[in-house]
């Protein structure tokens, strides 16, 4: 992902950001009042679909809204994708992506509420927010200004000039003024979190029209200001405490601004708090390590190739041995919860590693499942980061290329061949 720093971020928020009311759906029936596209006629139907008992949220299935031989791809050098359509649990078409330039960002569910981006036309787009109950609203906005902030809250404008804030389960917006506009990431992944009732401001020192520095603070949406301005940067949120960046070190501060904790400059803080411990890594004889260190600012694990956090409270924690890069989950105070040791046979794929519902997997291949078993021992890629009980791929069997959507104990739900 394309990185940038905050004040490019900011002024590409101050030139993007507002709020238009939402349209709310159910799970009732793909929409019939937007501009008819060819992309509809390939949406997978209901009978296409065969839904396994005990799914309990919504998942998408894939599907071909253009063939990837079209001449287009090759003559305009764009990789082929796919479209996404959002399903109920009980197997009905909620909604789908219609018009895209380039692959629509799919969000995880985050307390409930999750989001997808379904139109790109003349510099707007469109996005559905949808709930565990399968329950939508549709939102506009200009470019692809649009985030998940904090569950139920999401940031996002359709015009140029203003910026709100919106609660998808209260219909609450709440529209925030240029000084309150905050950093998040232009690709709307969601992967910074924020705490939406201290929640970061920014200090600008502008002469003749120029920004000389800035500084950020912290305040609620009454507009109470808890911490002034004094780090320069936010790095997220977990567990009471923010991740900043003060002269280039990373804090951790609570909400009246008090550093809690500076870990050492001799390590890199990779994690917000995690169970009350969070990730740091270093390097010694050129090679990288990585170690859980508690809030006291002291140790809390041995040395691994490499920790990855869990949405179960736990560590991804792998080890390289002269026979390869083993992993297995361990809690915050170094023990394993595992019992099976898994193997990592593509060690450059090391940083991708994670834990989804029960498989652990790569950007773009499943590992294993935590039985330490492949429910999916055919080539394939992922098309869409695992959802917590579906995955969604792109496979070969018996020579032919398909698309489909799978439980994540590889019974299939929806599968078509991809030509």
């Amino acid at each position: 992902m394309k990185k940038t720093n905050y004040v490019n971020i900011l002024l590409a928020l101050s030139l993007t950001l507002s709020i238009v009311p939402s349209v709310a759906h159910s799970e009732n029936a793909i929409r019939s009042d937007r501009p008819e596209t060819t992309v509809l006629k390939y949406v997978p139907t209901e009978k296409e679909i065969q839904v396994p008992p005990g799914l309990t949220e919504p998942f998408f299935v894939p599907f071909a809204g253009s063939s990837p031989n079209d001449p287009y791809y090759k003559e305009f050098k764009q990789e082929w994708f796919p479209h996404f359509a959002l399903v109920s649990p009980t197997g009905k078409v909620i909604d789908q992506q219609e018009a895209l330039l380039y692959p629509g960002y799919i969000s995880p569910l985050q307390n409930g509420y999750g989001f997808f981006h379904i139109i790109t036309h003349f510099g707007n787009s469109s996005f559905i927010i949808f709930d565990k109950q399968g329950n939508t609203q549709e939102i506009t906005t200009y470019n692809d200004s649009f985030t998940q902030i904090d569950g139920e809250w999401f940031l996002y404008s359709p015009t140029s000039y203003t910026s709100y804030l919106y609660n998808a389960r209260t219909k609450i917006s709440k529209q925030i003024t240029d000084e309150e506009l905050f950093p998040i990431s232009s690709e709307h992944t969601g992967e910074k979190t924020f705490d939406i009732h201290h929640y970061p401001f920014v200090k600008r020192n502008v002469k003749d029209g120029m920004v000389l520095s800035y500084k950020l603070g912290l305040k609620d949406m009454t507009g109470k200001i808890h911490a002034k301005p004094f780090f320069d940067d936010y790095m997220g949120y977990s567990e009471g405490l923010h991740r900043v960046k003060i002269n280039g070190m990373t804090h951790f501060i609570n909400h009246e601004g008090k550093v809690v904790l500076k870990p050492s400059r001799n390590y890199k803080v990779e994690s917000n708090i995690h169970s009350g411990v969070f990730i740091i890594s270093g390097k010694k004889d050129n090679e990288e390590f990585y170690l859980l260190m508690n809030k006291k600012g002291t140790f809390a694990s041995k040395k691994y190739a490499f920790l990855k956090e869990t949405s179960d409270g736990q560590f991804i924690a792998v080890t390289k041995t002269k026979d390869g890069y083993f992993f297995q989950k361990i809690n915050a105070m170094d023990k394993p919860t595992t019992t099976l040791p898994y193997k990592l046979d593509k060690p450059e794929q090391l940083k991708q590693l994670k834990q989804t519902g029960k498989l652990f997997h790569t950007d773009t291949q499943i590992i294993a499942d935590v039985a330490n078993k492949q429910p999916f021992p055919f080539p394939h890629k992922l098309l869409t980061p695992p959802r917590k009980e579906t995955v969604s791929m792109e496979y070969t069997v018996d020579g032919k290329k398909y698309i489909g959507t799978f439980t994540h104990d590889g019974t299939k739900i929806y599968a078509r061949e991809l030509k």
